[in-house]
């Protein structure tokens, strides 16, 4: 079931409402300007609630499957990226000084916010810098431990060796 993308978190927190879905690729465009492919779409649990004061609160987990480029042999490799979150909705930024630690906020101006960018931050937010495949698959031999490095004996001149020449 795909995840509607307009919501008024705030009345589905005071509902305490429970969604799951998926959200499509071509709705996440700046995943897909950061990633080779999106080869699955974005997978995605989550429960809006009131805490024990009153705030409006959103926890969830979502997983989604990339291809990106490999570091070592520069061929893709397929990821999967899970990520959890808890946020806390506000009104503005002035607010900032009341979310709770264990929360991030979330800037709900109006009544009504979009959610797939809310949920692409949460999957940008813990993309891996750098990817590589796993050890044995990868077609690169960049950092592959099999490969010694050729070591060259060195010719050391000794100041001292023009001393020996002339006693001799």
């Amino acid at each position: 079931m795909s995840l509607p993308a307009q919501i008024d978190p705030r009345k589905l927190a005071s509902q305490g409402i429970t969604l799951e879905g998926v959200v499509s690729a071509k709705d996440l465009p700046r995943l897909s300007a950061s990633v080779e492919n999106i080869t699955d779409p974005l997978n995605v649990f989550i429960q809006f609630a009131l805490d024990e004061t009153r705030q409006h609160i959103v926890t969830g987990k979502a997983s989604i499957k990339v291809d990106v480029i490999c570091q070592r042999c520069l061929d893709r490799v397929n990821i999967e990226i899970k990520t959890t979150f808890g946020l806390q909705v506000i009104w503005s930024e002035d607010q900032l000084a009341k979310v709770a630690p264990n929360y991030e906020p979330w800037v709900v101006v109006d009544k009504i916010a979009d959610l797939n960018i809310v949920l692409e931050d949460e999957v940008l937010l813990v993309l891996p810098i750098v990817n590589y495949h796993n050890v044995g698959e990868c077609t690169g031999t960049a950092f592959d431990e099999k490969v010694e490095p050729v070591r060259e004996e060195a010719v050391v001149d000794s100041p001292f060796s023009v001393l020996k020449q002339l006693k001799n």
